[in-house]
């Protein structure tokens, strides 16, 4: 053997015997391994048995590396649910800003003389869809203070602002009282609802105690429902019915006397008649005398403003939107984009004439995708997991809108309607999302920080299920723990 050959053998040796007394250092992961054993793991549970494969599309996409980690039928149209209200945040973050505020103004023809207004006082609306009992009660409160006593005339409200269109052409003929179904107007008070609560009588055989919020004379109540006793078991019906001059609720059926109060919330017709029958009353409560009436007309030509109020800035308003999901906010915003880009009144066809540019100018062909409303209430909206991810691609490259944008979802297992996903789950925090729920469908788009830092934007749209809206959630979440646990490389570390 050669000297070179001799020396190479005794320094291997002594290599193997440093190595031995060294700490082990873990060998990386392959990153395209990771990728692959990711995939695999998405893969199973898509073949969920509570899935039809053919309806469902899922797109996850890293914004660091700009390119995707994995997709399936990612480019398939479905239909997106409240996924919609993504859009539709972010045209009003782009289109009208963050600090957008929305207006109430008070008008009057005749001047306050001795704090006495001789003459009607008209409100007219421009949209505001967070007008509730507090700014209401700000509105009511400033007038007080003009100084204002007396209204020898009547409240006379205008919703000219927006079209006289209530409820979206494509979510059906006829609506119920159900909350998520409340009619549309300029003028709006409270979400279009009014909030019922009832209580049982202290014996059986009594009638249960009926609260509603406003109590105003606009609403009014029929009790045939009734106490039983303890061992049976309480069944309710609590319905609207619209009487014309004002709006019935009928509550009906039995509450056990040792059942607990339960909350109702209902829409109501006529939203304009019913934000002057409101603002009416809080002038009264706050001092104000009015000797007239509560009537629906436009503002007079050589009208003066009286007051004017704004609402909280637009940012606050989409977190309402999105991590409560309310239809009604997301029909109100739409329309005003339509009013503020394209003129006075406010459609919801030009809010959707808007849509439609903005997704032409995210690269998508007409015809590729169809938007019918602002909230995802219709089931003929579709839309493709792809589309979804490059409108949240878009924000995040905005840093002028993106932090509004993702404050505005929800955060898995801590609030709003995703408190109770993944509640518990540690680091549930580092996702942000966007839910969508009607019968059969779910869906549920957003962001997630992965387990090294790495940050994703992705969209997972499923139709037609042959399970609870529950089991779907559950498989959901399921990527989503996936992605948040996702390393591409596992760094070395040293073993004792």
């Amino acid at each position: 053997m050669s000297a070179f050959l001799k020396i190479r053998k005794i320094f291997l040796a002594v290599s193997l015997f440093v190595v031995w007394l060294s700490p082990a250092v873990a060998l990386a992961q392959d990153p395209g391994l990771a990728e692959s054993n990711f995939a695999n793991v998405l893969d199973g549970i898509l073949a969920h048995s509570c899935l039809r494969k053919q309806n469902v599309g899922v797109n996850i996409y890293s914004l660091d590396k700009d390119k995707t980690l994995y997709s399936f039928q990612s480019n398939r149209l479905f239909a997106p649910a409240s996924n919609m209200k993504l859009l539709t945040t972010a045209m009003a973050l782009k289109r009208m800003g963050p600090d957008y505020r929305f207006k109430t103004r008070l008008f009057a023809t005749m001047r306050v003389v001795e704090e006495t207004l001789n003459g009607d006082l008209y409100i007219k609306g421009f949209g505001d869809p967070n007008l509730v009992s507090e700014q209401m009660w700000l509105l009511a409160n400033e007038l007080r203070n003009l100084p204002l006593r007396k209204i020898d005339g009547n409240i006379i409200a205008d919703d000219s602002f927006f079209d006289d269109q209530r409820r979206i052409k494509t979510w059906g003929k006829k609506g119920g009282a159900e909350a998520h179904n409340a009619p549309l107007g300029a003028l709006s008070f409270n979400f279009n609802t009014v909030t019922v609560h009832v209580s049982p009588g202290e014996k059986p055989g009594d009638r249960p105690v009926v609260v509603v919020d406003p109590d105003i004379d606009f609403i009014q109540i029929e009790n045939r429902a009734k106490t039983v006793s303890r061992s049976r078991r309480s069944r309710l019906i609590v319905n609207r019915v619209d009487r014309g001059s004002h709006n019935q609720i009928t509550v009906s059926g039995v509450i056990s006397v040792s059942h607990s109060r339960e909350t109702y919330y209902l829409n109501i017709t006529q939203p304009t008649h019913y934000a002057a029958k409101v603002f009416k009353e809080y002038l009264s409560r706050a001092g104000v005398e009015v000797t007239g009436e509560a009537r629906v007309a436009s503002v007079p030509e050589d009208a003066y403003d009286l007051s004017n109020h704004t609402s909280v800035p637009l940012s606050l308003i989409l977190r309402g939107l999105n991590k409560f999901s309310n239809n009604f906010v997301a029909e109100q915003i739409l329309k005003t984009i339509g009013a503020e880009l394209y003129g006075q009144p406010g459609t919801t066809e030009n809010g959707l004439r808007a849509m439609e540019e903005y997704m032409l100018s995210l690269g998508h062909e007409s015809g590729q995708f169809r938007v019918l409303d602002g909230s995802g209430l219709s089931r003929q909206n579709r839309l493709s997991p792809d589309q979804i991810v490059s409108v949240l691609r878009d924000m995040y490259s905005n840093f002028g809108v993106y932090p509004e944008f993702v404050s505005a979802l929800g955060v898995m297992g801590r609030d709003g309607n995703v408190h109770r996903r993944m509640n518990g789950h540690n680091g549930s925090e580092k996702a942000r999302v966007k839910t969508g729920t009607l019968s059969f469908i779910s869906t549920l788009s957003g962001y997630f920080q992965s387990a090294d830092g790495e940050r994703f934007a992705f969209s997972i749209l499923m139709n037609d299920l042959k399970c609870s809206n529950g089991r779907a959630w559950s498989l959901q979440d399921r990527i989503v723990r996936e992605g948040l646990k996702f390393e591409r490389e596992t760094k070395g570390t040293e073993l004792d």
